[in-house]
């Protein structure tokens, strides 16, 4: 898993709104018993918002106090009314209709590197941004260390270390194919050397033959003699093969002739003649070493990508032209085969019907230090929201699509195997969820590959001993036959929070074999208490908007909990998270 990169939500419950519904109920409740007649009957009684009587100075009354952009915590419509009421949380207003603070529709910043999702609904619609990290072709985005050669919306660059289209060397290569000349010297006496564009990634190396005939600089041009010329043999013309001669201009034929033209038939060789016109006249042929498209050479170290004279080649780790792939190896049962292409049989898919947070818990302080992780609180657990939002498409309105789906695809799933290519998607997923057909949206999220490997005896994965709090329910861990990926980097977008977790891997315990069903699935990772306190909570989450992700978090900045849940992880400190899940297999389609 190279990036759980996509929204860990597309549809987000406010967490804000269950945590104002509570403090409204400490504010101006005007609690009475449960004698007292109704304000709608005796006018003499006061009025009680949340009875679902519409009472005196009362617009509406939906039997709650939770402020729910329809009817307000005061039981009083907000929503509509063309102002955006901050007492109530509103973002935007859907009465205004255009300018600041009407209510968004669909979110685009103009920036090609981030990932726009409009969340929430109504009042409490917003624009979320997420920056881009995973390379993907035709996506728009160029990532921050990617180059025309991983990524085909980057443009080759000067400097980046990488040979690309256009260039004839790169300034940051310092060894091998593609360094930049700084000096020239072809090793001829009879060429005047010079390093052209230099210090740029179109340095190159030029030669001017010597014609004019000087003392002393080791060449004897065409037409010199030692009388005009103190480099030139004494003899030369004279039909003999001298000392200091390699030819005689005067030999017509044969040995001892003098070169006029050269050729050794090799494509990748430059094809020179040295001293043409006296008797040190040489060919030489020294190797093409840089990519150059049209030269009918394609030299070490160059592809199809950067020199159009290389044919495409399956197993050098480059996707060229006509490939779908290419791992490098020469494995043809794999999921690359031989010929770079993808291997049949068809992927196999699980996507995730259930995923818990089992540790550490969630923590707020509304009215009192409140557990949510399991606890629901007027009617919210952070358990319950994601299961509705990887079961149900509960959008507004309604899209026929799975609000949250994350599906762990083999490539293909040999159970008995050693290993499997396994990929993590966040694909998009028709709703129902019984009859559920999952679709890759690579322009949404790139997949994340890893490496599943397979046991038929003992835990595939498990917490790390001391790590964990005795919460109730319990971390639940795969046993064999099961499999365990191996860990990565990864971050995971939750509700507009990029949260980024190191050594994160995946495992669970097939059921069946071929396996209909992945159970008691573990996803586990860690979090720098650095990067928790850097990852700011979205300023529309009313009561914690503005404060870092720590402060949900045992142990974090300001969380309420008395308890910490702060582990130690080589030496940085930091939270372990833990979840678990089940996963029946799902119909998959790649494009």
């Amino acid at each position: 898993m190279t990036s759980f990169a996509y929204h860990l939500a597309r549809r987000r419950r406010a967490i804000g709104a269950a945590i104002v519904a509570v403090a409204a109920l400490s504010c101006g409740d005007n609690l009475r018993p449960a004698t007292e007649p109704d304000a709608a009957v005796d006018a003499s009684a006061a009025a009680l918002c949340g009875n679902t009587t519409i009472d005196l100075d009362e617009d509406c009354d939906d039997g709650d106090q939770m402020g729910d952009n329809v009817c307000d915590g005061t039981c009083h419509f907000t929503c509509g009314d063309g102002v955006v009421d901050a007492a109530f949380a509103e973002l935007c207003d859907t009465g205004i209709s255009s300018g600041s603070g009407a209510c968004p529709t669909v979110c685009d910043d103009g920036v090609g590197c981030t990932q726009d999702v409009l969340a929430g609904s109504g009042c409490l619609s917003t624009c979320v941004t997420a920056p881009i990290t995973a390379l993907v072709d035709g996506d728009g985005c160029c990532p921050g260390g990617a180059t025309s050669l991983t990524d085909d919306d980057c443009a080759p660059m000067c400097g980046n270390s990488a040979l690309e289209s256009g260039e004839a060397c790169d300034t940051a290569i310092t060894v091998g194919t593609g360094v930049c000349p700084t000096t020239c010297d072809d090793g001829l006496n009879c060429t005047l050397d010079a390093l052209a564009l230099g210090g740029t990634c179109q340095a190159a190396c030029g030669a001017t033959p010597i014609t004019a005939p000087a003392n002393s600089d080791g060449c004897c041009p065409p037409g010199a003699t030692s009388v005009t010329d103190n480099d030139c043999v004494p003899g030369c013309g004279d039909g003999d093969l001298d000392p200091g001669e390699t030819c005689d201009t005067a030999i017509a034929v044969g040995p001892g002739s003098c070169p006029a033209t050269c050729s050794d038939g090799l494509v990748c060789t430059r094809d020179v003649l040295a001293n043409s016109g006296t008797c040190t006249a040489a060919c030489t042929f020294p190797p093409i070493t840089m990519p150059s498209s049209g030269d009918g050479c394609c030299p070490a170290g160059a592809n199809n990508n950067n020199d159009s004279d290389c044919a495409p080649r399956c197993g050098n780790i480059i996707i060229e032209a006509g490939e779908e792939c290419d791992d490098g190896n020469l494995t043809d049962t794999d999921a690359c085969n031989n010929s770079c292409l993808l291997t049949a049989p068809p992927p196999t898919a699980f996507r995730l019907s259930d995923l818990d947070l089992r540790d550490p818990h969630v923590f707020i302080n509304v009215v009192g230090c409140r557990d949510v992780t399991d606890t629901p609180l007027l009617g919210f657990s952070v358990n319950a929201e994601v299961q509705t939002n990887i079961q149900t498409d509960g959008g507004n309105p309604a899209d026929g699509l799975l609000d949250l789906s994350i599906a762990a695809v083999f490539r293909p799933l040999r159970q008995s195997a050693a290993t499997n290519p396994l990929q993590i998607h966040f694909p998009s997923c028709t709703a129902p969820l019984a009859s559920t057909t999952c679709r890759r949206t690579p322009a949404a999220a790139a997949m994340i590959p890893a490496t599943a490997t397979n046991q038929s005896t003992g835990q595939c994965l498990a917490a790390i001993a001391g790590t964990t709090r005795p919460y109730t329910p319990a971390i639940s861990n795969p046993s064999a036959p099961c499999f365990a990926s191996n860990p990565v980097t990864v971050t995971i977008d939750v509700a507009g929070i990029p949260v980024r977790l190191t050594e994160a891997r995946i495992g669970a315990a097939y059921v069946g074999s071929p396996a209909g069903n992945l159970v008691n699935g573990l996803l586990m990772g860690f979090i720098s208490e650095t990067v928790a306190n850097a990852t700011i909570l979205p300023s529309n989450l009313p009561l914690v908007g503005g404060q870092p992700l720590s402060s949900l978090l045992p142990g974090g900045t300001n969380n309420c909990s008395p308890s910490s849940d702060l582990d130690i992880n080589a030496g940085v400190r930091g939270w372990w998270f833990y979840m678990n899940f089940t996963a029946p297999r799902a119909t998959w389609v790649d494009n």
